[in-house]
């Protein structure tokens, strides 16, 4: 009976090895063989913003930069020759503006009501503004407090720049901007989404010589990782003057 029981047990264990390499190998139903699946970690995307500005070849990168003063109103309080003037609101803490190479230039709050570049006039509280500098428009802003026409005693830095990639590039009026990791910050806004003219440690303007030039790059809202910024040439400045 010994061997009864011998053969009993050998046929429970080899019975058990059967079912058990069915379970954890699975059946395979391609008639090749058992399958074996890898399974992949998925990578986990970042946020890490690398977008660059185009690289730009400057065929005239010693041409002189042409600077330019808009007197969009004279001394009587008009508009000039070819401006056109629409209402524009109200404003107030009038100081003179950045942009002014002479007085009677002024930037008021808030400048996102078109208040960056005003002229003021011989009307009380009446200031007439301008939008760009490269349009022939003008809003008539009021203001209730004082106008303080003061010099800044500061070298005027351009209301607008015309860069010699072609964009144009006009100077920060508050609000709240994007940014970049290395610590560049925006100072002018371009007519190119993903182009900014940005202040560092230099100057703002590089005018050194004849061919002022201007650190661009991009920015993001999550304060991406960009290449180091450009310099690129600066074909045109406008200043905003009263004379």
């Amino acid at each position: 009976m010994k061997w009864a029981w011998a053969v009993v047990i050998t046929l429970v264990v080899v019975a058990g090895g059967i079912f058990a390499f069915r379970i954890v190998t699975a059946p395979d139903t391609s008639g090749i063989g058992v399958q074996t699946v890898t399974r992949t970690p998925v990578p986990i995307p970042t946020t890490t913003t690398t977008a660059t500005v185009p690289e730009f070849a400057d065929p005239s990168p010693d041409q002189a930069t042409e600077v330019v003063s808009v007197v969009a109103v004279d001394k009587a309080g008009n508009p000039a020759a070819g401006y056109q003037v629409s209402d524009g609101g109200e404003a107030e803490n009038c100081l003179p503006s950045p942009a002014a190479t002479d007085t009677g230039v002024v930037s008021c709050s808030p400048t996102a009501a078109g208040a960056g570049v005003c002229w003021v006039t011989p009307s009380p509280g009446v200031l007439l503004c301008g939008d760009e500098p490269w349009r022939t428009s003008l809003r008539r802003v009021i203001t209730a407090g004082p106008v303080n026409q003061t010099p800044l005693g500061e070298e005027a830095q351009p209301w607008g720049l015309e860069l010699a990639d072609g964009a144009k590039c006009q100077r920060r009026n508050g609000g709240s901007w994007p940014g970049r990791a290395d610590g560049f910050v925006g100072a002018y806004s371009c007519d190119r989404d993903e182009e900014f003219v940005l202040a560092g440690n230099g100057p703002l303007v590089n005018r050194a010589k004849p061919a002022w030039t201007v650190k661009v790059g991009g920015l993001s809202a999550d304060n991406g990782d960009f290449p180091p910024p450009a310099d690129v040439r600066v074909v045109k400045a406008y200043f905003a003057a009263s004379r």
